[in-house]
Formats: C-alpha cells, structure tokens, sequence
C-alpha cells in the first residue's frame, strides 16, 4: 500500500468519525513498515487524514507498541505542537505504550502538562490519563505528577474530576 493508498483511505466525511481508521491499522500491523507513512500523514493540511491517521497509530499500538516506538524522537519533535484535539488525544494514548527513558518521560511530562490548558477537556483529560501512566512507570516522576492529578481533581472539569479520582486511587 503507497502512503496515497493510505491517505486515500484516510480521507472523507467528517471529523466526528474514524472512518476506514481500522484499515490502516489492520494493515500496519501486518506491515509495520506502513508506519513511516502513516506517521508522515500526521502533519498532513487536512484535519481529516491527520485524525484518522493518528487513531490507526493508536489502534495499531495498543496491539503492537514496537510499530511506533522508532518514532518516539518524531512525536516528541514534529507531533507534539499539533494542535488539534484529534491527534493530541491519541498521542495521551501512544506514548504510554512505548519504551522510554528518563529523559522521554521528562519530555512528555513537560508536553502532556501542555495539554492541560488545551481548550478541549477531552485533550485535558488524557493528559492526566497519560500523566498517571507515566507515573506509574516512573517513580522519578510521580512526586511531580500527583500534585498537579491532586489539583486538577478538585478545580477540572467533571470528567476531569472523575478520571482523577480513579487515577489518584491507583497512584497513592
């Protein structure tokens, strides 16, 4: 499959739906060399093939963390700043799931504490979601996390609010 093949598939409808996300996935996990493609899809001009391309990544990591893990330098230099919710959100997701090291989970800290001013309280969410994540990986990091979870419980939103109680009672 050519990287316009995937986008191909990617596109159309709206950003409410997946789509053919699926697809993608099904095929990078039968061709992890698809990868490169599709990480190359996230910084697309259009939303719809950014999204969708993040959630095959996502779809396709949570069975097989080793397709995106090459990438991990990419997400951290190229994929962080992208604002849209879509892709931000499946990163909260991504990076948990790969390898890092000390300086990873610093960087990430540092980006996921980003995304808690983010408009979107979806966004807010899973980076809380992904901060607990870190920590639980990382007690370097935890004295730093459970604070600013502490905090957000009690000030977030109700989602907010109710993922942190759930996440502080695995942490503490």
């Amino acid at each position: 499959m050519t990287k316009e093949e995937i986008r191909n598939t990617l596109s159309g409808g709206d950003r409410r739906s997946v789509g053919d996300a699926h697809l993608i996935a099904e095929c990078l996990l039968q061709k992890p060399e698809l990868a490169r493609s599709v990480v190359s899809l996230i910084q697309e001009d259009d939303a719809i093939v950014r999204s969708r391309a993040a959630h095959a990544l996502k779809t396709a990591t949570l069975s097989k963390p080793a397709i995106t893990q090459p990438y991990k330098s990419e997400f951290i230099q190229n994929m962080s700043p992208i604002q849209q919710w879509e892709v931000r959100e499946q990163f909260c997701i991504i990076i948990t799931k790969l390898t890092l090291d000390s300086d990873d989970y610093t960087k990430w800290l540092n980006i996921f504490k980003d995304y808690l001013s983010d408009k979107s309280s979806i966004v807010r969410t899973c980076a809380m979601q992904g901060m607990s994540d870190l920590a639980e990986k990382s007690d370097s990091i935890k004295a730093e996390v459970l604070p600013v979870l502490i905090e957000l419980t009690e000030t977030g939103s109700a989602a907010m609010r109710a993922r942190g109680r759930k996440l502080l009672k695995k942490l503490i």
